[in-house]
């Protein structure tokens, strides 16, 4: 999850769920359909209270808004900010931010105890095909030259559906690689992976491309090794940041610009 506030949806989890809500009642899922849907999509993820009220709140609040906010949710919803909320994340990750996050859950809390207003209608449409991004599978392993020499590992985790296109997730190596003929043969559970884009509130495991041009294919920049991966690597769709290449290729070189180039 990226964070850059303490309002309800000033982060990429609670915008996500929002987002996925409405365009699931737009393509004419029933209100139960489309929180269902959102709650698989998390689903073990949500025994961890932090990722439990994001998604939970933004679905109860989003609901609200439009006038289909069932019992169960509401219930669901009102039990989570009663027992504190995610308050103790920010008192432990974001001190400074704990009196506003504490007053955003307590306007939604009071919100929820008011009629919802009238259901809103929605035009319902058919989605569009989604644009596959890639036909490369889970485990392919590419490189990326980057900006102060050498060039980084990226594998390939986990493919991310979104509401247009499904998009490649990569995990990157913590290691930078003179050439290519000094990259691994294989790349085993030992090799460590990067933490990028640190925030004040959780850090990103894994990294997405966006897209500066719809026309163009994202992995135009990256290499396909043929590397293998021994064993699937984790993925977590909400660890996930979307930068563009360029951006990636500068995250990477700034964590490695103290190390040298493995060779």
């Amino acid at each position: 999850m990226g964070a850059w506030g303490a309002s309800l949806f000033s982060n990429d989890t609670s915008c996500d769920v929002r987002d996925d809500y409405v365009r699931h009642l737009k393509h004419g899922l029933s209100a139960e359909e489309a929180c269902q849907k959102i709650l698989a999509r998390y689903g073990d993820l949500l025994a961890n209270t932090e990722i439990a009220c994001l998604v939970y709140l933004a679905l109860a609040d989003t609901a609200w808004r439009y006038g289909r906010l069932d019992q169960a949710l509401k219930d669901k919803a009102l039990s989570l900010l009663q027992s504190g909320g995610d308050v103790d994340v920010w008192e432990r990750d974001a001190p400074d931010d704990v009196a506003s996050r504490r007053k955003a859950l307590q306007a939604l809390e009071a919100r929820l105890h008011t009629p919802q207003p009238p259901e809103k209608p929605i035009q319902v449409s058919l989605p569009k095909p989604k644009k596959i991004r890639t036909s490369a599978p889970v485990g392919t392993v590419f490189s990326l030259d980057l900006p102060q020499g050498g060039s980084a590992l990226l594998v390939l985790v986990g493919l991310a559906e979104l509401e247009n296109s499904v998009d490649p997730v990569f995990s990157v190596l913590g290691q930078r690689f003179a050439s290519p003929s000094e990259m691994p043969a294989q790349i085993t559970e030992s090799d460590t992976t990067l933490v990028l884009s640190k925030t004040s509130y959780q850090p990103y495991q894994h990294v997405a491309i966006l897209p500066k041009d719809e026309r163009k294919n994202i992995l135009s920049g990256l290499v396909q090794t043929g590397i293998p991966v021994a064993a699937a690597m984790p993925y977590q769709r909400d660890r996930t940041v979307w930068l563009t290449l360029g951006r990636i290729a500068k995250e990477i070189n700034a964590h490695m610009a103290t190390e040298p180039a493995r060779a």
